[in-house]
């Protein structure tokens, strides 16, 4: 099973564009707003859909998502 396929089982969801893949799982985030006080364009809750990779480089989303205390996103470059 890939890495994708297990996390989307088990309630992650899937952001993605040509670079990164973003997974995301509302019922483990903490709230602890390290990906918005990352970066709060990528990372707007008052937008939907909350995440747009498109307003920052794949790896700053990469360095940003490691920071996520509660392991609600994870992250696997293409």
């Amino acid at each position: 099973m890939s890495k994708r396929e297990y996390l989307l089982e088990n309630g992650y969801k899937a952001y993605e564009n040509d670079e990164i893949i973003v997974y995301w799982n509302p019922e483990l985030c903490q709230h602890a707003t390290e990906c918005i006080r990352g970066n709060s364009q990528v990372f707007d809750v008052n937008r939907r859909p909350w995440i747009n990779l498109s307003l920052a480089p794949a790896e700053e989303i990469g360095n940003i998502i490691e920071k996520c205390p509660s392991g609600a996103l994870k992250y696997e470059y293409k």
